[in-house]
Parts: structure tokens; sequence; C-alpha cells
């Protein structure tokens, strides 16, 4: 399989086209060798589409077939993508320590060959598992690293999660003129490549920050855009966090029914991953 076929997979899934993406690398599995580069490759990427529509088992026996190639290939830096990938599964599942374990490993290897474009990737997804965690200062390391690093991969999707990574971060410290300015490069980059999926999660920053303004009805309102553009484009844990963040903003505007179809639509995605983590905090939401 040529670099063009693999460059046209990653377009369909930029597009938001998760169909189409699953076609073409289905098509990719029946022309390649099936112990090579290519096919840890493809294993990474065909992980990669079962993490977004949702199916975590999948995910992780690609994941990990694709660790096992790339050490048999003798290929660290495709052993260490699969890692990270693998770590964000066990995110998902509500397995933090197990996945910061699987990033911490990861990032040793990208250090190792000063890959900037791993660094990048594993630096935003420890800046993730530190802010749930509520170790703002370490998870605002973690984003200014990832950003330095996508910077200096020069990759305009990667620049744009690395900046809404930092952004998140940001309004979580209460920074919110410093989120916004990263919120709208962000958008810069995103909307340059047509990065679907990237606009799609701005929508939901877009909510967080006006529920952390208490403007609950531009919540509300950023947050439904974002899960209809979630559900559209295939991607699960994106339209659940959408609409949990969505119906803490109907409660807050006392209005309970529509609260409630929205917090049973993020449950919904929520079991539907697997995420438990996810699903703890949905169930601290109702509490609180």
């Amino acid at each position: 399989m040529t670099g063009a076929g693999f460059a046209a997979i990653q377009l369909a899934v930029q597009c938001g086209n998760l169909r189409e993406a699953e076609r073409l690398a289905g098509i990719a599995q029946d022309a390649i060798e099936p112990n090579g580069l290519e096919a840890v490759q493809l294993a990474n990427l065909r992980g990669g589409l079962a993490f977004e529509s949702g199916r975590l088992d999948e995910a992780e026996r690609r994941f990990e077939q694709a660790i096992r190639l790339a050490i048999a290939c003798g290929a660290p830096e495709l052993a260490a993508k699969a890692t990270t990938n693998l770590g964000s599964v066990a995110h998902l599942r509500g397995k933090v320590s197990l996945a910061a374990d699987l990033y911490h490993g990861a990032l040793e290897s990208y250090r190792a060959r000063r890959d900037p474009v791993g660094l990048a990737r594993t630096e935003h997804n420890l800046g993730i598992v530190r802010r749930e965690l509520g170790a703002l200062d370490e998870a605002s390391g973690h984003a200014t690293r990832a950003l330095r690093m996508a910077r200096l991969a020069g990759d305009s999707a990667l620049l744009a999660t690395a900046l809404m990574g930092a952004a998140e971060t940001a309004i979580a410290q209460g920074k919110y003129g410093a989120a916004r300015r990263l919120m709208v490069e962000a958008r810069h980059h995103a909307r340059a490549i047509e990065d679907r999926i990237a606009l799609a999660e701005l929508l939901r920053l877009r909510g967080f920050l006006a529920w952390r303004l208490l403007a609950f009805e531009a919540s509300l309102e950023r947050c439904r855009e974002g899960y209809l553009a979630a559900i559209r484009l295939g991607t699960i844990q994106l339209a659940g966090e959408c609409a949990a963040l969505a119906s803490r903003a109907a409660s807050r505007l006392s209005r309970p029914k529509l609260a409630r179809a929205l917090r049973a639509r993020a449950e919904r995605c929520f079991r539907s991953l697997g995420a438990q983590g996810a699903l703890q905090r949905l169930a601290e939401d109702l509490e609180s």
C-alpha cells in the first residue's frame, strides 16, 4: 500500500467521513503484507477508527496487534504510537493509573527519538489525565509542552488538538482570555484543513467556556450543536461529552425535562463505549 493510500484514509477521517475511512482501510488490509510495517500502520489506523466509533474492544485488539507487530519489525516509534493509543482506551474505561503508565512509557520512547509528533500527542493526553484529576498546574505544564512540540512538528491537525487541550486547561484555571485566544487559533487551523471533528470539539469547548462564565443558555446551545455534529460524524465520546454538559446547562436553566433527556443521551453514549470514568462523573454531577 502506498503512502497515498494511508493519506486517503486519514483525509477521510479528517473530513468526518468515518464510513469511507473504514471502507478504504478494509481494501488496504487485503493489499499489504500481513506482518510488515504497513500492517503496523494499518492496525493503528483501524484501531483509531474503532476508537472514534466507540468500538473499544476492537480498538484495544488492534492497538495490541500494532504493538506486537512493531516490536517484531523493530519499529519502536510505531510501538510507542500504539502504546499511546492503548493508553487512550484505558483512560476512557476509567483505568487512569494504567493510562498514565502507558503514556509515560510511550513518552520515554518519543524523548529518546526526539519525535515532536509523538511527544505532542502524549503530552496532550497526559494533560487531560492530570486535568481530570484536578492537578491543573501539572496539566498546564503538559499542555504547554504539547503545544510547543506541535508547533515544532508543523502539523495543523495536531496543532489544533494541542491548542484545544491548552484552552481547556486555561478555562479550568479561570484564564478565560488566554482560552479564547487559543480557541481562535485552533479554529483557524481546523478550518484551514477542514477538520470537522476538531470543529465539533471546539463547539464543546465554547460550551464549557460559556458554562464557566455562567452563560448557561449559550452553553446549552453550543453543546447541543456539538452533540449533533458529533453524532453526524460518528464520534461517540464527543457526543456523550457534549450531551453531558448540555444537560448540566439545561438543569441550571430550570429545564428539568430537557436536562433528563440530554443526560440519558450522554449515558447511552458512555455506556456504549464502556466509559466508566465518564459514567462516574455523570453520576457525580447528578448528586451535586
